[in-house]
């Protein structure tokens, strides 16, 4: 999901820092192909396509926002989905709810008792969610929370399972050690948009989102007691785990 900051506030009217659960601003940047012409269409052509409930969500997140490419797609959720179907995490932690896509994916899959807890910082996205969450057979596996996702992080104790970051880019350094203190010993941390279109490979174009990003990156890489994958899915997903014997 990439997020925006030109003065942004939700899907409708005028939007307030879009996609910030900070408050702070990051550059609006149209989402680009970062692979070769085509093989995004081809790869989506081959999996398995969403299910009625999240095409009722992505059509209206098309139809009434003005940036629904913020919005993860079919193959993007589909390997959420694998992955947790071998992780069963029975505790999730999301930030970055937008209209409800991503976590009616997760849901999808999870163990009996699993839950979701995810954050967005915008009330009209989240009343958006909340209206497919109610609609889904998955209403009791999801909570919403409102407001800065920081915040938000600083109320929960986990332990959590499986963390999905995917807001707030600029800013993806304040959350690592936040999110590692309330992870499960064997724990995963997904982060989105860590590509950023490929402007993480330069970062000269003074967007504070390429920056943040970029620095995030090379943090989490040089950290020995953490193991990290950087994957080319869609705008890039890096899954972060502890060291093998360390807490």
């Amino acid at each position: 999901m990439r997020q925006y900051a030109e003065p942004r506030t939700g899907c409708f009217g005028a939007l307030k820092d879009f996609r910030s659960t900070s408050g702070q601003p990051t550059s609006l940047v149209p989402v680009k192909a970062i692979t070769l012409p085509g093989v995004e269409e081809y790869a989506a052509a081959h999996t398995t396509s969403d299910p009625e409930h999240l095409v009722e969500v992505a059509a209206e997140t098309r139809r009434l926002c003005e940036l629904p490419q913020m919005m993860i797609g079919p193959v993007q959720a589909r390997f959420l989905q694998f992955y947790l179907l071998a992780l069963q995490p029975r505790a999730v932690l999301e930030i970055g709810t937008f209209t409800g896509y991503s976590s009616l994916s997760m849901a999808e899959v999870l163990p009996p008792g699993g839950h979701i807890t995810t954050c967005e910082l915008s009330e009209e996205n989240a009343a958006i969610a909340q209206r497919h969450i109610d609609a889904s057979a998955y209403a009791d596996r999801i909570t919403i929370r409102v407001g800065p996702a920081l915040k938000t992080i600083e109320s929960l104790s986990g332990p959590f399972d499986f963390v999905m970051l995917d807001a707030d880019q600029a800013n993806f350094s304040e959350y690592l050690d936040p999110l590692l203190e309330r992870l499960s010993p064997n724990g995963v941390i997904a982060v989105d948009n860590v590509l950023w279109n490929g402007a993480v490979i330069d970062n000269c174009d003074g967007d504070p989102a390429t920056d943040g990003i970029h620095r995030f990156n090379k943090m989490v890489a040089a950290r020995p007691d953490l193991v990290c994958v950087l994957l080319t899915i869609r705008d890039g997903i890096l899954l972060i785990r502890r060291a093998e014997g360390r807490d």
